[in-house]
C-alpha cells in the first residue's frame, strides 16, 4: 500500500511537490452537508471543489466529566472528548491505558485488519521490523509509557508497540503565518492531515492534555492509544505539524511520532526544536512546520524543516527555495501540487487580514483532500486551538471546528 499524508496547513505553509506514498481511497463527500460556498464569501472561487465550504465553529458548551483515575480524566465537550494525563512517563501510559481501555484495544485491532488488508508483505513482521530498528532510539521515559499502557489495558508490549509504531509505515502532512499577514499580528499555525479518512478512526479522535514530570506539558490532536505525536502544542508557544515524504523503511533512528513529543516535552524555543530535531538520529523522509510565538523578541516565527535520516534543512521565513516557488512575506505555506498554488492564493487574497476564522477557511476543501482527517488551528500564544474532526461521510474541514482554551483546560476540572 502507498496511502499519502497530505499535510496542508500551518498558516506556516512550505510547499513542497508532491513526496507521498501515494492517496488512500477515501469515502465520497456528504453533498447534503455541503452545499458549497456563497458566492459573497471570500472563498468563492478560490477552487473548484463542489464541496468546499466556509469553517463553521460549534457553539460553546459545557464541560462534562465522563470518568477519572487519579490525577487524570475524561471529559467532554460537546461531541468532542479530551482526555487529562499527568504525572511520569509509566503513570500517564497506565492513566491512557485505564481510561480508554476498551477503545485502545478496537483501535488497535482495526489499524492491524487495515494493515493487513491493504500491506503489500507480511505486515506483522513489518511493524516489528521497524520497532526492532528503532527501539534503541527511542528514550526510555517513551518505552516506560508503553508499559504503562500494556498493563492497564491487558495487551501484551508487542501489541502496544506495534501500535505506536505504525505511524512509521504510514506517512502524512502544514501553515503558519504572523506579522504582517495576520490581523492582528499574532503566529497562527495550522495543521491538515489527510489520510486515511474511510477507515472511520474518527470515532475514537481525543484532545489529549498531557502534562508529564519534568517537561512541558502539551496539547496533542490524537486518537485514543496514540503515544506520539503529529500535531501538537507546548505550554511554551512552541507548535509543530507534520508530513510524510518518502523513505519508507529507513528506520535506525527515532520515530518520528516520538521525535515530535521529545520536541514538545523537552523544546521551550525554536532553537531547541532546530537542535532536538538536528542532533536525534531520524527515520524516513519527513517534512514540518516549527514555530515560536515568543521568537524574533515576541513577534513569533517559524520554519519549514525538510528532513531526511542523513540530513536537514531549515527553511527560514521568506526564503527563497526550489520547492517554494511562491514565497509569502511573514508566512511559511506547505502543501503539494495544485493544492500549494490554491492555498497561496488564497493566503495572498486576505493577506494582513487572517484571523482565526480566516484561518480556518484556508484549510478549506481545495487544500485540504477528500482524505482530510482532521484538521487543527494553533494559537500559541494565548495557547488556544480550534480543531475539526472527520466522519465516513465528511472531511474533517466540512465538519464543525470545536475551539479549546487549553490554559483554562489545564487549570480548571470540569
Amino acid at each position: 500500500m502507498k496511502p499519502i499524508c497530505t499535510l496542508v496547513l500551518t498558516l506556516l505553509v512550505v510547499a513542497l511537490q508532491p513526496f507521498a506514498f501515494g492517496q488512500a481511497p477515501s469515502a465520497p463527500p456528504d453533498a447534503a452537508s455541503a452545499p458549497g460556498t456563497p458566492a459573497d464569501h471570500w472563498l468563492y472561487g478560490t477552487s473548484p471543489v463542489k464541496d468546499m465550504v466556509p469553517a463553521t465553529i460549534a457553539a460553546e458548551a459545557p464541560r462534562k466529566l465522563l470518568r477519572e483515575f487519579g490525577p487524570a480524566y475524561l471529559e467532554q465537550i460537546g461531541e468532542e472528548r479530551v482526555l487529562h494525563l499527568k504525572g511520569p512517563h509509566y503513570d500517564m501510559g497506565f492513566q491512557h491505558g485505564k481510561l480508554m481501555k476498551e477503545e485502545i484495544e478496537a483501535a488497535s485491532m482495526v489499524l492491524k485488519v487495515v494493515g493487513v488488508a491493504s500491506w503489500e508483505g507480511d505486515f506483522q513482521a513489518t511493524l516489528r521490523q521497524a520497532w526492532e530498528r528503532t527501539e534503541k532510539f527511542i528514550p526510555e521515559k517513551f518505552k516506560q509509557e508503553i508499559k504503562g499502557m500494556a498493563e492497564a489495558t491487558g495487551l501484551s508490549v508487542e501489541d502496544v508497540q506495534d501500535f505506536t509504531i505504525f505511524p512509521e509505515l504510514f506517512h502524512c502532512s502544514g501553515f503558519a503565518m504572523w506579522g504582517k499577514a495576520t490581523a492582528d499580528g499574532e503566529l497562527l499555525h495550522g495543521r491538515v492531515l489527510d489520510y486515511m479518512r474511510e477507515a472511520g478512526l474518527d470515532k475514537y479522535s481525543l484532545i489529549i492534555i498531557q502534562e508529564p514530570k519534568d517537561a512541558n506539558a502539551f496539547v496533542n490532536v490524537a486518537y485514543s492509544g496514540m503515544l506520539g505525536s503529529v500535531t501538537g502544542m507546548n505550554d511554551r508557544q512552541i507548535g509543530i505539524g507534520e508530513m510524510g515524504g518518502r523513505g519508507a523503511e529507513q528506520w535506525d533512528g527515532m520515530p518520528m511520532s516520538f521525535l515530535i513529543r521529545e520536541c514538545l516535552e523537552s523544546g521551550n524555543t525554536l532553537d531547541d526544536v532546530k537542535r532536538i530535531m538536528t542532533d536525534t538520529p531520524r527515520t524516513c523522509e519527513y517534512y514540518y512546520v516549527i514555530s515560536d510565538a515568543k521568537a524574533d523578541n515576541g513577534r513569533g516565527s517559524a520554519y519549514g524543516v525538510a528532513a531526511w535520516p542523513k540530513d536537514i534543512q531549515f527553511i527560514a521565513p521568506n526564503q527563497a527555495h526550489e520547492r517554494l516557488p511562491r514565497p509569502v512575506e511573514d508566512a511559511v505555506l506547505l502543501s503539494a501540487g495544485d493544492r500549494y498554488n490554491v492555498l497561496v492564493d488564497r493566503a495572498q487574497k486576505m493577506y494582513g487580514k487572517f484571523t482565526p476564522q480566516t484561518a480556518l477557511d484556508l484549510m478549506a476543501r481545495g487544500v485540504s483532500m477528500e482524505s482530510n482527517m482532521h484538521n487543527a488551528l494553533f494559537k500559541p500564544k494565548t495557547m488556544e486551538l480550534w480543531v475539526a474532526n472527520s466522519t465516513i461521510q465528511q472531511p474533517g474541514c466540512n465538519r464543525p471546528y470545536r475551539h479549546y482554551d487549553v490554559r483554562k483546560l489545564i487549570a480548571e476540572r470540569p
